[in-house]
């Protein structure tokens, strides 16, 4: 898994002092983008072959509050012909408590065509060499 460190920021935070569960999504992609340039390439996000978030769940498991230092792990757990599923979950960066966790779909995609296109060979062996399988 790969460890993206996270700021809170004051506009994060609601009425009842925690992070409020709409915002968990922006640290997700925070987590999520930061694994596709390391592993992929730094501007993945601008080619015309990327990928699309097609599918996303979560569960909260613990309050964030402005003061926690987080950060993002986020690992693909399967890679297939046309997607990637990621795990993620976001943690307490001293402690290690999971705060929340996610499972995603992406699936490869053509701007260009506005379709699903199959999951590049390279990508595929690339996420198989860091994450050891």
């Amino acid at each position: 898994m790969l460890t993206t460190p996270v700021q809170i920021r004051f506009s994060d935070v609601d009425c009842f002092g925690h992070v409020n569960n709409s915002v968990y999504w922006s640290y997700f992609d925070v987590g999520r983008l930061d694994y596709l340039h390391k592993l992929i390439s730094d501007d993945f996000e601008m080619r015309d072959e990327t990928v699309v978030l097609v599918h996303a769940e979560a569960d909260y498991k613990v309050q964030t509050r402005l003061k926690d230092a987080i950060a993002v792990r986020t690992g693909v757990v399967g890679v297939g012909e046309r997607s990637i599923k990621m795990r993620q979950e976001i943690v307490n960066a001293k402690t290690g408590a999971v705060h929340a966790s996610s499972y995603s779909v992406l699936s490869g995609f053509s701007k260009a065509a506005q379709k699903s296109i199959p999951i590049k060979p390279e990508w595929k062996s690339r996420i198989e060499e860091f994450e050891g399988k």
